[in-house]
């Protein structure tokens, strides 16, 4: 895979200001250096638009910004690993789980649950907030012997650690080989992959009424569209933690899965990224009976 590196000539106190927004865009990491905020985006996923909207937005909080502040250049798979080398070192994602690549080292504490991810993609080191926000649910909500579906899987970051926890089978899927591919290389090396099964598919493809709990750390868009697929693969009263959200998200994912039969649980933020967990109403003869 290839990536394209946008280099911002912005100062580093405006990256919680822009983050947001580039990550919404489809951004898939953000670096900091000296000369500037560096953005990462998958090279089939760009475009002119995703680009001329990114200097629209920042105008409106630097207005002397322009196109000669952005600097656009292709990375090589092995150029993006070396620079996320740079950036990823061991993090307390939790009270408990600590995420860690596997070149440093680290000595655990006692009851902390130690996550080894190698980052061959950005997404899923545990850095991005989203993520910071499912892992802080699925500790709360994941109970020992359920069955639980990855959507999305990405770097198999949360496949991992719902193993880890004590979940009896975990699915975990993804429409990208690539991120699939890493994802089964980060079971490995957390020795969890003959306990997670990986597929390259989409949600539509998976078995009705099959999973306790659903994890989809995506965006807006495909949260609305797997609505009434999650309604469907969830069994009576499973449950479903949801991110990839901003804020301003939480009414219309909100009205939406109420629709499809489920009630909310829980919501928490961190900075501008939302994280929604819902409960499926019980389902009687396969159709779904609201508790409202």
């Amino acid at each position: 895979m290839s990536w394209i590196e946008i280099k911002l000539n912005l100062s580093q106190t405006l990256l919680e200001e822009i983050s947001g927004y580039l990550f919404a865009q489809g951004c898939e990491g953000i670096n900091i250096k000296e000369d500037g905020i560096f953005g990462y985006f998958n090279r089939h996923r760009w475009s002119e638009e995703i680009k001329l909207g990114i200097v629209h937005y920042i105008q409106d909080i630097v207005p002397s910004f322009g196109l000669r502040d952005m600097k656009i250049v292709n990375v090589s798979e092995q150029d993006w690993n070396k620079s996320w080398k740079e950036f990823f070192k061991p993090i307390l994602v939790s009270s408990r789980v600590v995420v860690k690549p596997p070149w440093e080292e680290y000595r655990e504490r006692g009851g902390e649950i130690i996550l080894t991810i190698n980052p061959q993609m950005a997404f899923g080191t545990g850095h991005h907030e989203s993520t910071k926000l499912v892992i802080r649910a699925l500790e709360k909500w994941l109970k020992p012997h359920m069955s639980v579906l990855d959507v999305g899987t990405g770097s198999g970051i949360l496949a991992v650690l719902a193993d880890k926890l004590g979940a009896d089978s975990v699915v975990a899927i993804d429409n990208d080989p690539v991120a699939l591919k890493n994802a089964y290389e980060n079971a490995q090396l957390n020795d969890t992959s003959t306990n997670v099964r990986f597929y390259l598919a989409q949600a539509e493809v998976i078995h009705q009424s099959e999973y306790d709990l659903v994890l989809a750390n995506i965006n807006r868009n495909v949260l609305i569209k797997y609505a009434e697929i999650f309604s469907g693969v969830l069994k009576n009263e499973g449950k479903c933690i949801l991110s990839g959200l901003l804020r301003q998200d939480e009414k219309i994912i909100t009205e939406v899965y109420q629709k499809a039969g489920f009630s909310l649980l829980e919501k928490n933020n961190l900075k501008d990224w939302l994280s929604i967990v819902f409960q499926m109403s019980k389902k009687v003869s396969g159709y779904e009976k609201s508790s409202n």
